[in-house]
C-alpha cells in the first residue's frame, strides 16, 4: 500500500470512529437494536456468564431458570471473542465496543482487498466501497465478523492461493473463528474457497498445500470453538431442537414461479436485513453503463463476481423447492441452507468497487456518473442504521419511538419488583410475560416459562403449546407462527397479537385470556408479569399483586 493510500485509510478509520465517541457518552441512554438483539442474544450471553457456564465442557446442562431448563449446548461457545467483551465489561460497553471492533475490521478488510488484491488506486473509490461495508448495519452479537470479516478472510486466502503468504495472513484465518459463528461463515465461505482454488487449479495447474491446509486449519477451528453446537447437532440424539418442525410453506404455501420471481426480485431490490440492508440498483445501474462503455467486453473479474450474486439469488429464491424436495434430510430444516446471501453486501460493494475502477479508467465522466451512483449506495445503507439514525436523534434532544436500552430492560423498575416477591425463589417460581418480550425478565433475574430461543428441546414447544392451546385456537396467524417456527416461545394473546412492546403510555387491555392453570403450575409456573391490565385474571386463579412503573422505563 503506498504511502498515500496509508494516509487514506487512516482517515477513513478516524471517520468510522467519530460516531462511537458518542455512542459511549450516551452509554444506557443510547438506542440499542432490540429485534435479535436485546430480545435475544444480549441474554444468552448473559445468561453463560451468569451460570458459570462460559467454559463448559458438561454435555447435560442447562440453564435452569429458562424454560425448566434450556440445555447449555444449544448456547454460545465461552471461546468466542464477543462473549468475552461481555465477561469484561459492563453489558453497553461490552456492545458498543463489539459493534466498534466488528465494523473497523469490515472497513479495514474492504480496504485492504480492494487495494491490495483488486488492486485499486483511486482513494475516492477505496473510501467510499470501504466505510459503505463498515457502515452496513450487519447483526454482530451473535455473528461477529462472520460478515463484516469477510474481504479480511478472502484478503489473507488470496495471499495464501498465489504463494506470497506472510505470518499476518495465517494470524488472521487463526482469530477468524474465535470471533465469528460457524453457522453464519462456514458453510458458505467455504464453497466460495474451492470455486477459487478450482480457478487457479485451472489456470496453473497447480494449487499449493497450504492452501488447502489453510482450508482445512478454518474449518477445524470453526468446529472446535462451537464444540457445543457440533456436538448437539452431530452427535446428541436425546435432544431434539424446536427448528426440526420450521416450515416455512406453511406460512408462504408451496413454492411456484410467482413466488421464485417475487424472492429474486426481493434479493435483487436490497439485501437481508442481517447481514447489512443494502440497495444496489446504482451498481446494476453502472454495470450496464460499462457494458455500453466497453461494447460488452467486460473484464473477467467483474463478470465472476456478477455470476457469484446471480447465482447466490438463485439459491436463495429456490431454497424453498430444495427444502420441500428434500423432505426427509430433517437437516435442511434446522439449518438455513438460504445463508449464501451472507456473502451479497460485499459481493455488491466489491462489484462496485470494480466497476467504479473501469469507469473512472474510461473516462472521467463517466467515472463520476458511476461515483454519483455509489453515493446514492452509502446514503441508503446510512439511512437502514437505525442504531446511527437513532442515536443522532438522541443527541439532538429528539423523541424516539423505541425504548432505549435503560428503559428497554428497566433495571430500576424490576429491582422493585423482586422486593414486592421477597422471598423469591427463581428454583421453583416461574413467570409469564404478557405484551413484553420475556428475556427482559430473565435478564433481571426472573425465571421464565417462555423465551426467545434459537435453539430449545421440541418436547418442552410441545408441552408449552398445551398451555396456551386455548388462546392459540383463536388466531390462525398465531398458531401457525409457534407451530411451523417457534424460536419465540410466547404467549401469543389473541387480543394483543404479536405486539412485544406495549408501551406505558398504551391504553390496552386484555378481557378474557385464555390459560391451561393446572398445566401452568405443573411447569413451576407461578407469576404473570404484563404490560397490561387482564380483566379475567382473578377468574384464572391469579392475585393481582402490584402496579409499577417509572420515568426510566418504558413499560407499566
Amino acid at each position: 500500500m503506498s504511502i498515500a493510500n496509508r494516509k487514506w485509510c487512516l482517515l477513513g478509520g478516524l471517520l468510522m470512529i467519530i460516531p462511537y465517541i458518542f455512542w459511549y457518552y450516551l452509554g444506557s441512554d443510547a438506542y440499542v437494536l432490540i429485534h435479535d438483539n436485546l430480545d435475544s442474544e444480549f441474554v444468552y450471553i448473559k445468561h453463560i456468564l451468569e451460570s458459570e457456564s462460559f467454559f463448559n465442557f458438561d454435555f447435560t446442562s442447562k440453564i435452569e431458570n429458562v424454560m425448566n431448563g434450556v440445555p447449555r449446548i444449544f448456547l454460545r461457545s465461552g471461546l468466542n471473542f464477543t462473549v468475552l467483551l461481555f465477561a469484561i465489561f459492563s453489558p453497553v460497553v461490552a456492545y458498543i465496543t463489539n459493534h466498534m471492533i466488528v465494523h473497523l475490521v469490515g472497513y479495514l478488510g474492504m480496504f485492504l482487498f480492494l487495494n491490495r488484491v483488486v488492486k485499486i488506486e483511486n482513494p475516492l473509490i477505496l473510501l467510499v466501497s470501504s466505510i459503505s461495508f463498515g457502515m452496513l448495519s450487519y447483526y454482530h452479537i451473535q455473528y461477529g465478523i462472520s460478515i463484516s470479516g469477510q474481504p479480511l478472510l478472502l484478503y489473507a486466502f488470496y495471499y495464501i492461493l498465489k504463494k506470497k503468504e506472510r505470518l499476518i495472513h495465517w494470524a488472521i484465518i487463526l482469530i477468524f473463528p474465535f470471533y465469528s459463528f460457524i453457522v453464519g461463515t462456514l458453510p458458505f465461505f467455504i464453497p466460495v474457497l474451492l470455486l477459487l482454488g478450482l480457478i487457479e487449479y485451472r489456470r496453473t495447474k497447480t494449487l499449493g498445500r497450504n492452501y488447502i491446509l489453510a482450508i482445512a486449519t478454518l474449518t477445524v477451528l470453526n468446529l472446535l470453538v462451537e464444540y457445543q453446537l457440533v456436538y448437539a447437532v452431530l452427535i446428541e440424539s436425546k435432544i431434539t431442537s424446536h427448528r426440526i418442525e420450521a416450515d416455512n410453506t406453511a406460512f408462504l404455501g408451496a413454492p411456484d414461479w410467482d413466488y421464485f420471481i417475487a424472492t429474486l426480485k426481493t434479493y435483487f431490490k436490497q439485501t437481508q436485513y442481517h447481514s447489512g440492508t443494502l440497495k444496489p440498483w446504482p451498481f446494476m445501474v453502472m454495470f450496464g453503463i460499462v457494458l455500453l462503455a466497453y461494447r460488452f467486453k467486460i473484464k473477467q473479474n467483474i463478470l465472476f463476481v456478477a455470476g457469484l450474486i446471480i447465482a447466490i439469488n438463485l439459491w436463495v429464491s429456490a431454497n424453498l423447492w430444495l427444502i420441500n424436495f428434500f423432505t426427509e434430510f430433517n437437516f435442511l430444516k434446522t439449518f438455513n441452507s438460504e445463508r449464501f446471501y451472507f456473502m451479497l453486501p460485499f459481493l455488491w460493494l466489491l462489484l462496485g468497487g470494480l466497476l467504479l475502477n473501469e469507469l473512472f479508467s474510461k473516462h472521467k465522466i463517466l467515472g463520476s456518473i458511476g461515483f454519483i451512483g455509489a453515493l446514492f449506495v452509502f446514503i441508503g445503507i446510512v439511512e437502514n442504521n437505525k442504531e446511527l439514525l437513532t442515536n443522532f436523534s438522541i443527541l439532538k434532544g429528539e423523541s424516539i419511538q423505541e425504548p432505549t436500552f435503560k428503559e428497554f430492560y428497566a433495571e430500576n423498575l424490576f429491582s422493585r419488583i423482586k422486593k414486592d416477591l421477597e422471598p423469591y425463589q427463581p428454583e421453583s417460581e416461574f413467570f409469564l410475560s404478557i405484551g413484553m418480550h420475556p428475556n427482559i425478565a430473565q435478564y433481571n433475574g426472573l425465571s421464565t416459562l417462555d423465551s426467545y430461543q434459537n435453539n430449545y428441546d421440541l418436547a418442552y414447544k410441545h408441552l408449552f403449546r398445551k398451555l396456551v392451546s386455548e388462546e392459540l385456537s383463536k388466531n390462525t396467524g398465531n398458531a401457525k407462527y409457534f407451530d411451523y417456527w417457534g424460536s419465540r416461545c410466547y404467549y401469543f394473546s389473541y387480543e394483543l397479537g404479536r405486539r412485544y412492546l406495549v408501551d406505558k403510555h398504551a391504553d390496552v387491555t386484555i378481557k378474557n385470556m385464555g390459560l391451561d392453570m393446572e398445566l401452568f403450575k405443573k411447569m413451576k409456573g407461578k407469576y404473570l408479569i404484563s404490560a397490561v391490565p387482564i380483566e379475567n385474571a382473578s377468574e384464572l386463579g391469579f392475585r393481582y399483586e402490584n402496579t409499577n412503573e417509572s420515568e426510566e422505563s418504558f413499560w407499566r
